[in-house]
């Protein structure tokens, strides 16, 4: 391992097999950052704003039509919110089984690799 002034790692050399529990992490790790549309749908049923995916039109305009295209546009975006809830869930599942994988395959060193991968996730 080789350090450059500023306590950072400049470069690590590993082995392939060493570089997938640190490539698995990262992409996973990166997908949980990414999974925003739950706060966007849940703010969209809050303020009652229908979204392109949730937009069902119903031919006729009488009154029931309104009310049952509104309830199946909630509909719509809750169940939108379960499923992105049991993803996230599913996805940090995952995360922490790698974690704890990647922290006894590398050890000590582990801490090191996190804080490099969480910081080049930032940067993207």
């Amino acid at each position: 391992m080789y350090c450059c002034k500023h306590n950072r790692m400049a470069s690590i050399k590993i082995l392939a097999s060493q570089g997938q529990s640190i490539y698995v992490y990262k992409n996973l790790r990166t997908k949980v950052m990414k999974c925003a549309n739950v706060y966007c749908n849940r703010q969209c049923c809050i303020k009652k704003v229908v979204l392109k995916y949730a937009n069902i039109k119903i031919p006729y305009t009488s009154s029931a039509t309104k009310v049952t295209q509104k309830k199946i546009q909630t509909i719509r975006l809750k169940d939108e919110i379960k499923f992105l809830y049991k993803q996230k869930e599913k996805l940090n599942n995952d995360l922490y089984r790698i974690h704890l994988k990647a922290a006894q395959e590398w050890g000590s060193m582990w801490h090191i690799n996190l804080d490099s991968i969480h910081e080049s996730i930032n940067q993207e």
